[in-house]
């Protein structure tokens, strides 16, 4: 039951992911370009981010070769933690997916397509957001581990490990 319900997270933020690249290519389309429209708190716009987090210049294959290793590291923990922190794997396969959809914009268009502008400030998209949920589930899956139920392997009784 317990992995169903973990499989059916990861599957519902595939379809968040797909549902954000969707949007994003119609975006490209039909939202308007950031500066063209007042800002207010929220507002639909289209910002090209060609860099990392919060538009830091890299050249693109740089971007790519991070991206590359920092979702090897997530998903070789996932697979190690996944009996025995399995909160913690699915947060780490989380962090991936949302970063599979950037790094699917930046080999696509060169550049990640971000379309909610807050505060005039922050451009973001639901592949940030579910990068971010990951990330801050990774940082407290420690307390969810104690919170859920134990673990589908035990420790040895030696009490070696």
């Amino acid at each position: 039951m317990i992995n169903t319900y973990r499989t059916l997270i990861l599957l519902g933020v595939s379809a968040v992911v797909l549902a954000d690249e969707w949007f994003k290519s119609w975006a490209l389309v039909h939202l308007p370009a950031e500066g063209t429209v007042p800002a207010g708190l929220l507002a639909l716009i289209i910002h090209k981010n060609p860099g990392i987090a919060f538009d830091l210049p890299f050249k693109m294959p740089l971007i790519i070769a991070i991206s590359l290793f920092i979702g090897a590291f997530l998903i070789r923990l996932a697979w190690t933690s996944r009996y025995s922190r399995p909160n913690a794997s699915v947060f780490a396969l989380m962090v991936v997916l949302g970063a599979l959809g950037n790094l699917y914009d930046r080999v696509a268009y060169g550049f990640t397509v971000d379309y909610l502008m807050i505060s005039g400030r922050l451009a973001v998209n639901l592949c940030d957001g579910i990068i971010i949920a990951g990330v801050v589930g990774l940082l407290f899956s420690g307390k969810l581990e104690k919170l859920s139920t134990p673990p589908l392997t035990k420790r040895p009784e030696s009490g070696i490990l």
